[in-house]
Formats: C-alpha cells, structure tokens, sequence
C-alpha cells in the first residue's frame, strides 16, 4: 500500500493575491469574447469605473466598526455572508485556471496546499465560511460548462476537510453547477485521497463518480486540459518533480 512520504509535507509560499484579480480578469476576457458573440451580457461584464456594490451574485465587500471585512453572496437562495479577514490566508484555494474547448468553458482549480490545518483554534469558524465563499464564488466564477481540477500535493491529511464538509458542499451547489460539470480531476492522489473518494460516494451521485478522475502528473493533466494559466503552487511543481 501507498504510504504518505515527506514529499507530501514541502513548504510552500504565501501570497497575499486573492480571488479579485481572477474575477477581474473573467470581466475582461468575458467582454473580449462578447464582442464576437451576440446575446445577453455575462454576469462578468460590468463598467470597470463604476462604484456599484454588485457583480454578479457578489456585492462590494463591507467593513464592520471592529475592521473584518464581509463578503456577501446571493445565489438564489439566502443571502451568505462571508467573513473575509478570517479567510485572508486561505483565498488561493481557489482560483481560475482559463478556458478549454470552444466557447466560455472554465477550468477551476482546488489547491489543497492552501486549506487551513485542522489544529487551528479557530478551524471550525474557518471552514464554515470557507465554504460559503467556494459555493459563493463557484457561481460567480462559472458562465458555462467547467471541468474542476483538485491538486493535491502538498495538502497533507490535517489540511484534508471532513466528510461533513465535503457532503455539504456537494448538496449545496446548485443544479446548474452539477450539471455543468463536465470533469472532476484529481492530481497526484495519494492514498488517502483515493481512500476518501470511495468513502463519499454513497453520498454522490453515479454522474458525479463517472466525472472523476486521478491523474498521476502535470503531463498527464496538460493532456487533458490546457495548463497555460493554472496557478500551480510551488509545493505541487516541487513534489511532481520528483516522481
């Protein structure tokens, strides 16, 4: 049997840069792209000179007299409010990685490397909004069709999320999110991770567990989609050169 080995435990760097430059970016090429389209306006196509406190779902975020900044979220249901100070350090778990095939298909990257260990004081008030703010910005960030790609070097098994927190974000995106899935893969999987995907699908549908997929290396992940703009850590580039 695979066992954990100390490359699943490499340094890596912390950036300040979190999800705005991605959506800002979404806003350009998704205006670049209407010009050669007709139809509706995207939700990321909004006037870069404006002060309006909304794109999308998505209001400006708003700070409190005590200074956390909140991030507000509407999906079609409840509004969700998102504490961004307590998540600062996290924001990179995230992130756009480009498009694939013809028309706005997106790729989303999950970067386990970023979560939060679990022997934080505060991890549970962590992962709450965590997840608010992954289903928040899912829908904000998909127009279309997306393939996700979880990257799994460096998230060691205190940084894995819980079985409970893994179920209630797969029953709390939306059906147009499901839907739109076209791929689930899953980058340098260790054993637990393989362990894990068995574990959670009782709860999955079959369709899910048909889109997922391991992948062993970037190589074989640049054969499947497009890698030119996924942000790849340098904990997962450190460990995929030493297979």
């Amino acid at each position: 049997m695979e066992t954990p080995s100390d490359s699943e435990s490499l340094c890596f760097p912390v950036y300040e840069l979190d999800l705005e430059d991605d959506l800002r970016r979404l806003g350009v090429a998704t205006r670049r792209r209407a010009e050669f389209r007709s139809g509706p306006r995207s939700r990321f196509e909004f006037d870069s000179g404006s002060s309006s406190a909304a794109v999308g779902g998505q209001q400006e975020d708003v700070v409190d007299p005590q200074g956390t900044r909140w991030r507000c979220f509407s999906t079609g249901g409840p509004e969700s409010r998102v504490n961004m100070s307590v998540l600062q350090p996290y924001l990179r778990v995230l992130s756009h990685g480009g498009y694939y095939g013809d028309g706005m298909n997106d790729i989303i990257v999950f970067a386990s490397c970023y979560l939060p260990k679990n022997s934080l004081v505060n991890y549970q008030q962590v992962m709450d909004h965590l997840f608010r703010y992954v289903v928040g910005t899912l829908d904000l960030m998909v127009r279309e069709n997306y393939l996700m790609v979880y990257l799994c070097a460096g998230g060691q098994r205190d940084k894995l999320p819980g079985i409970s927190w893994l179920r209630e974000c797969y029953t709390t995106i939306n059906h147009r999110l499901r839907k739109n899935l076209k791929g689930f893969y899953v980058v340098h999987p260790t054993w637990y991770i393989k362990a894990l995907a068995t574990i959670i699908k009782p709860f999955i549908s079959s369709k899910f567990s048909r889109k997922l997929q391991f992948v062993e290396s970037l190589q074989e992940l640049s054969l499947l989609v497009p890698v030119d703009q996924v942000q790849i850590p340098a904990a997962v580039s450190q460990y995929d050169e030493k297979l």
